[in-house]
């Protein structure tokens, strides 16, 4: 979740990339079913229809619950022994383990390549008041030498467990992160090559971008709601009235997005050598990462199709102001039934518009496959202050709730996609975490006995071989959700 900055005497909402709660938190991944024409040589791979049924992201590792109930997973991996215990875990199962590779070898950008120029919204072209700090969630890869040097025990564990083995993914969110397609494609090959020679051509290479970043123009709109951000707290430094200690904190510990302006990837494109292609867009982005204010309304210009028309000419400040849980109405009679509806309506948006958009920019010619991922923890759907901040206390059932409605969302759009969606459905998060930023618990599904069961029913229903249709599970869901009290 984003911090709470005071920029110019206001309290903002700032954007959150990064760490395990903003790993994109309502994301749905994308893989392609269909085949489309083009691009042979090394990239031409004939690419089976990835692992059905349903999994969590457990960033810190997978758990026996989820083996057992689930039919794949995905993890961060940090060493070797770590990565060989996830996969123990599911041998002799069908579980498979989607492992993100990320935090072995995409490392933080050299200072000496982050660029210190960026463009507000008006397109202006700035220099930023800072210098770039010596830690950001901008990334880069090492040589193709270093590359092989720290895969190579990662992908001999990978061998001794093969079976088991999934997804490949080489970088979180890539593009919004400062790494280009090119250095992508320049990975990938590395990769593809270091798991063919050790007999694992039937595992993917996945990719997984943040919201819209595969597209140029969604990119660069993104990529100048954080110059705007910059240009704010740049604005407010040059009027020599900023306290010392808001100087300070911006020289040495400020939010990443500052950095992250004119830095991210706006070329938009899929990279070549890649199976799989997703993108991750949370309720909680959506809500409270302020390089969404216009997202939605954008949609609404870009997309008439795709159900946003509603949202047009909308920020999302105005759109909170309509969401009981923003504003001290989450208690009155009436008021869940109009958050569920805006929430529907939301849901529904993103989603068709993104997931349009990506059709569109899928390049013709490659076997891509589409994997869907959807939020199931409780920090979107906290009750929150006007200014985003989140409260103290909690009234837990009701945040459950409303928790629950997002799984239902999720299982709806899924079980009415399935025939594209062939590598799945993905939810995120399954334990409980504790945000230091803002000094909060923030609940995953493990914590919420409705979430769980209507998970693992569902995981139950859409599993390879099960006579029951998914459908089945989400029948008469759209009325709210069975089993919490509001």
């Amino acid at each position: 979740m984003g911090a709470v900055v005071k920029v110019k005497g206001d309290i903002r909402r700032a954007p959150n990339f990064g760490g395990a709660l903003a790993k994109g938190l309502t994301a749905v991944l994308f893989v392609a079913s269909a085949c489309l024409p083009g691009l042979g040589g090394a990239y031409s791979r004939t690419v089976t229809s990835a692992q059905p049924g349903v999994g969590f992201f457990t960033p810190e590792g997978s758990h026996a619950e989820l083996v057992s109930k689930t039919q794949f997973g995905m993890v961060n991996v940090h060493s070797p022994d770590e990565l060989a215990a996830n996969l123990r875990m599911a041998k002799g199962t069908p579980f498979k383990v989607n492992v993100d590779f990320g935090p072995v070898i995409a490392r933080p950008s050299d200072k000496s390549i982050i660029k210190t120029t960026y463009r507000d919204l008006a397109g202006v072209l700035r220099t930023k008041a800072f210098a770039p700090l010596s830690q950001t969630k901008l990334r880069q890869f090492p040589v193709n030498d270093q590359l092989k040097t720290l895969l190579a025990p990662y992908f001999d564990v990978l061998k001794r467990y093969a079976p088991n083995v999934g997804i490949v993914f080489l970088a979180d969110e890539p593009y919004l992160n400062g790494i280009p397609k090119s250095e992508m494609e320049r990975v990938g090959v590395v990769a593809r090559h270091e798991l063919d020679v050790r007999g694992l051509k039937s595992v993917k290479l996945g990719v997984i971008f943040a919201s819209g970043m595969f597209d140029s123009d969604f990119a660069t709109m993104i990529d100048r709601q954080a110059g705007e951000y910059a240009k704010r707290i740049d604005d407010y430094y040059r009027t020599g009235q900023a306290p010392a200690q808001w100087v300070e904190t911006m020289r040495t510990s400020r939010l990443s997005t500052y950095d992250s302006a004119g830095n991210m990837y706006t070329g938009g494109g899929i990279p070549k050598g890649f199976d799989v292609v997703g993108f991750d867009f949370y309720l909680s982005t959506m809500l409270l990462d302020g390089l969404h204010q216009d997202t939605l309304s954008w949609f609404a210009a870009h997309y008439p199709g795709a159900g946003c028309d509603r949202f047009a000419n909308q920020t999302m400040t105005q759109i909170h102001s309509k969401l009981s849980f923003f504003d001290h109405r989450s208690m009155q009679p009436g008021t869940q039934d109009a958050d569920r509806a805006l929430l529907d309506a939301i849901y529904e948006c993103r989603m068709q518009a993104t997931t349009t958009m990506l059709q569109r920019d899928l390049p013709q010619g490659r076997p891509l496959q589409l994997l869907m991922i959807s939020e199931s923890s409780n920090n979107g759907v906290l009750e929150f202050y006007s200014d985003g901040s989140p409260k103290q206390k909690q009234p837990s059932l009701l945040v459950e709730a409303r928790v629950l409605d997002e799984v239902h969302r999720a299982e709806k759009f899924f079980t009415a996609h399935r025939s594209s969606y062939t590598a799945g459905l993905m939810f995120f998060t399954y334990q409980n975490t504790y945000d230091k930023t803002i000094s909060l618990n923030i609940g995953g599904a493990s914590g919420m006995p409705s979430v769980m069961r209507s998970i693992f029913d569902f995981s139950a229903a859409a599993a390879p071989g099960h006579g029951s249709n998914p459908s089945d599970q989400t029948k008469g869901r759209n009325a709210g959700s069975a089993g919490i009290a509001y």
